[in-house]
């Protein structure tokens, strides 16, 4: 079942391919930066100063007598910074013995970047790389296990790809799209290729550090949307869902959906995970609703400009028509009137222009 579902993910990112590029928006993994369920994606937030707060609960089976086991439950947490749009930092704590391990990441090349250009360079995909569990916990698993025996995971290192796809028309680049569906696809080493000495029986479908995965984004509303994604992390299949409003955020997860019930001879089992979190930004704690409001100017500014700008071009159309209009006219007459559209065509066309260029220049509210 866990294939069909990362199979009918994948399908829809390839039907929405030739939609425009968007801006993506991604929220903390399980332990880590953010990604998808367990992956990282070439995403950072885009305004510098963003801080995100992230509590994770996976449930275990105490009966499990390889890989991860516990009374019931095992809690995690995590928190990162965004740092010039282009880098995220962060730190995680990993159940009641409060262990934990850095991580950061820098984002190489933004999709958006792209956004305003033509030929291969518009669609080239978000492109970072990064590093999870920096410090001293080199025996910690893929389920954030501390001290296991046979496991060298510090520093755990990655290079990962990003592209997002509207499904369907968006008002201009980088805007929200109703739908949107993303595509990932990555490798490293450690966390995502290294079995310590469980060997086979560490995952059913170990790639060797390989990992990739989907994900469909519902707007919901102005300050909702809704997520689905489908992931294979390097060891199994992951799937889950992650509702956000203005900076909320539940999530549910199925974890190593194919591994079935724990056993005697397998360190992978079918798991329930579930997290809640918060993302804000410093800048706005420090100054109150002022980047609200200086948001609701810039789309105020930006829908002026829109109407200016299909204003214009419905004149600019208007003496095109005259322009053919006065074929009939007498030589003298004609040469006159052509004469003045030509020139009031031309200051149009130049304030179009204009008006264009400063719509291009300003980036989309985030």
């Amino acid at each position: 079942m866990s294939r069909r579902i990362v199979l009918g993910v994948l399908v829809l990112g390839v039907l929405a391919a030739p939609a425009a590029a968007q801006r993506a928006t991604f929220t903390p993994t399980l332990y880590w930066d953010s990604g998808l369920i367990d992956t990282p994606a070439a995403w950072v937030a885009p305004l510098g100063g963003d801080l995100s707060f992230h509590a994770t609960r996976v449930q275990l089976d105490s009966t499990a007598r390889l890989g991860p086991k516990g009374s019931g439950q095992s809690y995690n947490f995590s928190v990162s910074a965004s740092l010039w749009g282009r880098a995220e930092v962060g730190a995680s704590v990993f159940t009641s013995d409060l262990k934990g391990g850095l991580f950061a990441k820098g984002l190489l090349w933004d999709q958006m970047d792209g956004a305003f250009r033509t030929g291969l360079v518009h669609w080239l995909p978000s492109m970072a790389v990064g590093m999870r569990n920096v410090g001293n916990e080199s025996g910690l698993t893929r389920w954030a296990e501390p001290g296991t025996a046979g496991f060298n995971t510090s520093p755990t290192l990655y290079a990962v790809a990003t592209r997002t796809f509207a499904m369907g028309p968006v008002s201009e680049p980088g805007a929200r799209g109703a739908t949107q569906v993303t595509l990932n696809l990555g490798a490293g080493n450690g966390l995502f290729s290294d079995k310590g000495s469980a060997g086979a029986a560490y995952a059913k479908h170990a790639t060797g550090g390989f990992f990739g995965g989907a994900k469909v984004d519902f707007a919901t509303s102005r300050f909702s949307t809704l997520a689905l994604m489908a992931e294979h992390n390097g060891w199994d299949f992951n799937v889950g869902a992650v509702y956000e409003v203005r900076g909320l955020r539940v999530a549910a997860y199925l974890l190593e959906a194919d591994a079935g019930s724990p056993s005697a001879t397998s360190w992978s089992y079918r798991k329930a995970a579930f997290s809640i979190g918060w993302q804000t930004n410093v800048l706005a704690l420090a100054r109150g609703n002022k980047m609200e409001e200086r948001v609701a100017q810039m789309e105020r500014e930006r829908d002026q400009l829109m109407r200016e700008i299909r204003a214009g071009e419905a004149r600019v159309s208007a003496f095109e028509l005259q322009l053919r209009s006065v074929e009939g006219a007498t030589e003298a007459d004609r040469r006159a009137q052509r004469e003045l559209l030509e020139q009031k065509l031309k200051e149009e066309q130049d304030a179009l222009k204009r008006l264009q260029e400063r719509l291009n220049a300003r980036k989309p509210p985030l």
